[in-house]
């Protein structure tokens, strides 16, 4: 267990690089009194970069990554800034002699336009609660900050307005935690690819690989992480999605698997609030619940 004093210097960490992407994004956006759409035909083929923002008349439709494991080929608009947060999530393990239960608060993921092609992402895992018991042993429990994880995130092909688009993100996940999280760097890849059948049905797919550190046996293994998603948008104010992920690494001898499900509220061309859950299809796999929210300024 560290100190106080040491999980305040880790909590130092995420605010400082916190408060550095807000700034750097302050550089290159409009005011928030300009928060305001009018629709216009999104921005394609012009020279915007971060210090030459698209107009806020020009955004293209907000896409963000959540509410499901399959990411988004889509970029934030350059000079733009866009946060997708998890509000509260739970997760419930239950294998036959050990049970896990996880609360996660204000998982937040900022991201930052660079080019029309490309942009940065930081997660920061704000703050969680861990419990591990079984019937011979007192529950184990864990709570604090939780890792950095740095994400670039590059769009090889498509734009808003065309029906497919793709992808590749690379990742690097920082042990800046003191008692949850990693305990060594990690590190990921993923290629998301989009299909929008028509207005309303999107299909995506995607394809993720990491490298994972295991604490208890002091060693790195591969994860691969398939999934695939539908959403679908019953009015301009509310869709819903449904996705199967799977999840499998070197330790193990099957699959995990879950399907998650959820809503999507659409406030705004800038603000939508999703929920939902994963269920686990296999026993080994978590169940999920969440809330959320993406905003983008």
């Amino acid at each position: 267990m560290f100190s106080l004093s040491a999980r305040r210097g880790h909590f130092s960490s995420l605010c400082f690089a916190g408060r550095g992407l807000l700034l750097a994004a302050g550089m290159g956006l409009p005011l928030l009194t300009q928060a305001q759409d009018t629709g216009s035909t999104p921005a394609q083929g012009r020279d915007y970069t971060l210090f030459r923002p698209v107009p806020r008349d020009s955004l293209q439709e907000l896409r963000p990554d959540r509410p499901g494991v399959s990411e988004s080929p889509f970029t934030v608009d350059p000079g733009h800034f866009q946060v997708e947060s998890d509000l509260l999530r739970l997760l419930n393990k239950r294998a036959p002699d050990h049970r896990e239960r996880d609360l996660h608060f204000n998982h937040v993921l900022l991201k930052l336009g660079l080019t029309m092609r490309t942009d940065v992402q930081v997660q920061l895992d704000s703050y969680s609660w861990q419990k591990q018991w079984n019937e011979q042993q007192q529950p184990e429990r864990r709570q604090g900050f939780g890792d950095l994880t740095v994400r670039v995130k590059r769009s090889l092909a498509g734009e808003h307005g065309k029906p497919d688009a793709l992808a590749v993100m690379a990742l690097v996940r920082l042990p800046v935690g003191s008692a949850v999280g990693t305990r060594a760097a990690e590190y990921g890849l993923m290629v998301p690819y989009s299909h929008d059948f028509s207005k309303e049905l999107n299909v995506q797919i995607q394809l993720r690989s990491e490298l994972n550190y295991d604490d208890a046996a002091s060693r790195r293994f591969v994860l691969l992480g398939p999934s695939t998603a539908i959403d679908y948008e019953f009015s301009p104010f509310w869709s819903a999605f449904a996705e199967v992920a799977g999840q499998w690494d070197v330790r193990q001898t099957a699959w995990q698997a879950s399907v998650n499900v959820g809503p999507q509220l659409h406030l705004s061309n800038n603000l939508i609030l999703d929920g939902g859950a994963h269920l686990a299809l296999t026993p080994a796999t978590d169940h999920e619940y969440f809330l959320g929210f993406s905003f983008r300024h």
